[in-house]
């Protein structure tokens, strides 16, 4: 037994959003304060933002009012304390019982059999119940919100939309396959059926996922920095799927500040967030509402194709279509950067947690996620594919076009 099944919920814990703020000034190096100083400066002057009536944290939007940001500043207290401590326990938990038990905990273990092990342990089932009513409770807050303000919210949306016009394209008649409306993570309308889709996300996985550690997009930057690059060193265009609220393509172009960068997804209300968001920091992406896996661009278009936390919210048939699009629209000697290939899931209170998510947390394409051979497809696609040794902000393989 655990000497604490139980951890304590210390003060600080519920306020680390504030204390990560204040620290950030310190943490950061002389040229990441002038490039955000920058970026501030762009913003003040020529945004088409119109909802920072509480001001910015540098560049950083703040909430609209004190309700949300005081909300906010408690479900993000709460994912950090479940994250560092609860779900430790959990998973020390875990062991207990199979050792209480004799069972080994075998690498070979099926889902089904860790769900049936772990499932009726009273610690392990409340740390995975504080996992999806957390997520439930903060989007039930966040869509609330924007939807009282929803006027002055999409005023502010129209505006951007027709700053630099040409670099947004939405497709609004376009099919959208059924696997791609599900309410990932338990997000009211996922990422097609709310018109504020692309405000919950940034809200949502600055409040849990990212919280305290992507502040300015610094875990973007870092894949950015990670991503692999043609040997030739030639990057004249760059190409990001499931850009989401387009992170990682900005990134990619503060990176490639020369490259033509696009940004694909399949959500509209995606889309727009990430012109806006773009437009906002004077960072020149175009975005397009288009499928990862029928991205209309030309055979042998792209230098650098890049993905983050795609492959795990598609289904398996879509995964496999995916990568064979990628290499149709990469050159010979271009590099696919993707951050989420499955990894080995070794103990049962992992392969428990995945479950949980799946069945609680909407995450509806986890086991097809699993049943992908991605450097098996890969190679099938034309990739010259090696296993990437790094962490979870590196691309699992390194994966070439022959």
């Amino acid at each position: 037994m655990t000497d604490s099944l139980f951890p304590m919920m210390k003060r600080r814990d519920l306020f680390t959003s504030a204390a990560a703020m204040a620290s950030v000034a310190m943490m950061d190096s002389h040229s990441q304060a002038k490039e955000i100083n920058e970026l501030t400066q762009y913003a003040e002057t020529v945004s088409p933002r119109t909802m920072d009536v509480r001001g910015r944290i540098r560049k950083y939007v703040r909430f609209p009012n004190m309700g949300m940001e005081t909300k906010g500043d408690f479900y993000a207290g709460v994912y950090a304390w479940r994250l560092n401590s609860l779900e430790k326990a959990a998973a020390v938990r875990a062991v207990e019982v199979l050792n209480a038990k004799g069972i080994e905990d075998d690498p070979d273990m099926s889902w089904e059999e860790a769900v049936a092990l772990l499932e009726a342990d009273p610690i392990i089932a409340m740390t995975g119940r504080m996992r999806h009513t957390h997520q439930k409770l903060k989007y039930d807050m966040l869509q609330k919100e924007y939807h009282k303000m929803a006027d002055p919210f999409l005023e502010e949306m129209e505006r951007a939309d027709k700053t630099h016009a040409e670099r947004l394209e939405l497709n609004l008649d376009m099919h959208i396959p059924e696997y791609t409306a599900h309410e990932i993570h338990s997000m009211p309308g996922g990422y097609v059926g709310d018109e504020f889709a692309g405000h919950m996300y940034h809200a949502g996985t600055d409040l849990g996922a990212y919280v305290d550690v992507n502040f300015h997009d610094r875990i973007h930057m870092t894949m950015a920095r990670n991503a692999l690059e043609p040997a030739d060193g030639k990057v004249k265009r760059i190409l990001d799927i499931g850009t989401s609220i387009g992170q990682f393509a900005t990134s990619m172009k503060r990176k490639y500040p020369d490259a033509e960068v696009w940004g694909v997804d399949i959500g509209a209300p995606m889309v727009r967030y990430a012109h806006m968001k773009a437009v906002d920091m004077g960072v020149d992406v175009n975005f397009a509402q288009r499928l990862a896996e029928d991205t209309k661009f030309p055979d042998e278009h792209f230098d650098i194709v890049t993905s983050n936390l795609l492959f795990h919210e598609v289904t398996e048939q879509a995964s496999r279509d995916i990568i064979h699009e990628v290499s149709r629209v990469l050159r010979p000697g271009g590099v696919f950067s993707a951050t989420d290939q499955n990894d080995d899931m070794v103990t049962a209170h992992n392969k428990f947690t995945r479950w949980y998510n799946y069945r609680w947390n909407h995450e509806d394409w986890y086991l097809d996620w699993h049943q992908v051979d991605f450097p098996g497809e890969m190679r099938r696609a034309g990739f010259k594919v090696d296993k990437f040794e790094g962490s979870g902000l590196h691309p699992n393989y390194t994966a070439i076009k022959t």
